[in-house]
């Protein structure tokens, strides 16, 4: 465990405790999230050498980020038990919440990391808005979330989302926080009749379960059907046009 730094006070988080003993960095959906993310850093071709993941929770895609880039990453959560779980990384482990606006870090940043956290937040703008303020200009900001409100259900009520979106939605954000979009690419097609079936299957499992049953790979068929789903459609030469997730990349204009 990594020693922990208290810049603010740990507080509750809207966040399922149990999904990060089942989101490990060997599961195939932070595989293949992270796979997205390295190909929009990868075409952005921006230089970064500083990075600040914001909720991140167990650190592990902070781990990920760190391997392989080869460069630090600050995590920082509230969920000071989630921040426990974390192993020992390049860079530092904090409590802290950007709201305080913590001088040391504000503009400190080329790369500020939001995996699946805006969702969380009843004010998703005014969040990105005090988040963005911990990049450099010019600096790069990746945002990961959900699509299509069609599918949100009782697993999205249980992880504590308050929606799902679409590109039109992660576009409004990016004019009203002053970040110029550089892509904003549609993941997980295959993904989506997974989706339906879960939708269904959640209907007759307990709310304790329903994490669990929602995102855990439940055996060794399931598995290596889902990675086979992966590894096809990471191999397309396409975007596709559509996607269970959307993976947003962002330049923040100067100041």
């Amino acid at each position: 465990m990594s020693q922990i730094e208290f810049l603010s006070p740990a507080t509750p988080v809207s966040m399922a405790d149990e999904w990060f003993e089942l989101a490990t960095a060997d599961h195939f959906w932070m595989q293949w999230r992270h796979w997205v993310l390295l190909q929009q850093l990868k075409r952005a071709s921006r230089p970064v050498q500083t990075a600040l993941e914001i909720g991140c929770g167990h650190g592990v895609v902070r781990g990920m980020v760190e391997r392989d880039l080869g460069i630090p990453v600050d995590g920082c959560d509230l969920n000071q038990r989630a921040l426990e779980m974390a192993t020992k990384g390049k860079g530092r482990l904090l409590v802290y919440n950007v709201f305080d606006r913590n001088p040391a870090m504000l503009q400190a940043y080329d790369l500020v990391l939001l995996m699946d956290v805006i969702e969380h937040l009843e004010d998703d703008r005014e969040f990105l808005k005090a988040s963005l303020e911990h990049l450099k200009p010019g600096g790069l900001v990746a945002i990961n979330v959900p699509a299509h409100m069609a599918f949100y259900g009782e697993y999205d009520v249980v992880a504590g989302h308050k929606r799902r979106y679409n590109t039109a939605r992660i576009e409004s954000l990016f004019r009203q926080t002053n970040v110029k979009p550089l892509s904003i690419v549609s993941w997980g097609f295959s993904l989506m009749a997974v989706l339906f079936a879960r939708q269904l299957a959640l209907r007759f499992v307990s709310r304790e379960r329903k994490i669990r049953t929602g995102f855990a790979e439940p055996n060794t068929v399931a598995r290596s059907f889902l990675r086979t789903l992966q590894r096809i459609e990471t191999s397309m030469p396409f975007q596709m046009p559509v996607g269970s997730s959307l993976l947003a990349l962002g330049e923040l204009n100067g100041r």
